[in-house]
């Protein structure tokens, strides 16, 4: 993996991760499964172990808009700490997932005991805060270049695997049609944009891998936003 932003779980000190790891019992989901649907009781917490989730609504004319992908050590369902709550988007794996489900109670319970854990909690809700604001300036911009740079980003910081000569190979988990819907932009945008990194000479595309050979040179193109 490359130095990419820290987990839910990465945050956690060891103690509470084998805590929080101990409070639940393991699920599992084969590629292509839903985890949860939008609208059903948020009965419990998933730190997911192994896998790729994809989480994503759908329009009323039936299209896939892409939330977020989630990984190893990151957190559904937090916010039914607080309150009681429900699914507020399908969750889908991308890849088989391995998932420890927490009930609600018992999380609390385990609060309790080590109130660490709720600042670590809080610190993700304030990150996700950050982040929806930081998407909403990115869907705010007429371009989508920068926006789907964001995102080829994204999936190399917390994907990526480094190589020895600086470049950073990620087995792609969804579809260019899935990358645009992600990015907010239309197929057709998302095509040129990719073209026009490619032809910067900072990614290279495969079938089913990116190849992403200056990550500066990204950072530069998604910063414009």
């Amino acid at each position: 993996m490359t130095g990419s932003p820290s987990s839910f779980l990465d945050s956690l000190e060891r103690g509470e991760r084998d805590a929080w790891l101990a409070a639940g019992h393991v699920s599992h989901w084969q590629a292509g499964e839903v985890l949860f649907r939008e609208g059903d009781g948020a009965a419990s917490a998933l730190l997911i172990v192994g896998g790729l989730v994809k989480i994503h609504k759908h329009t009323r004319e039936g299209d896939e808009l892409i939330l977020s992908l989630s990984g190893p050590g990151d957190l559904l369902g937090e916010v039914s700490v607080a309150q009681a709550a429900t699914r507020s988007a399908d969750a889908s794996a991308l890849r088989d997932v391995e998932a420890v489900s927490v009930p609600v109670a018992d999380l609390r319970a385990l609060l309790a005991r080590q109130p660490r854990i709720a600042l670590a909690l809080l610190e993700l809700a304030l990150a996700r805060l950050r982040l929806a604001d930081q998407r909403r300036l990115e869907f705010a911009s007429a371009e989508s270049l920068p926006r789907v740079t964001s995102r080829l980003l994204e999936l190399a910081e917390r994907f990526g695997v480094a190589a020895e000569d600086g470049t950073l190979a990620v087995e792609m988990p969804i579809s260019q049609e899935e990358l645009a819907s992600w990015a907010a932009a239309s197929r057709e945008s998302t095509a040129r944009a990719l073209r026009t990194l490619r032809e910067l000479g900072l990614i290279e595309t495969h079938r089913k891998r990116l190849v992403v050979r200056d990550a500066a040179g990204l950072r530069r193109h998604a910063s414009r936003v």
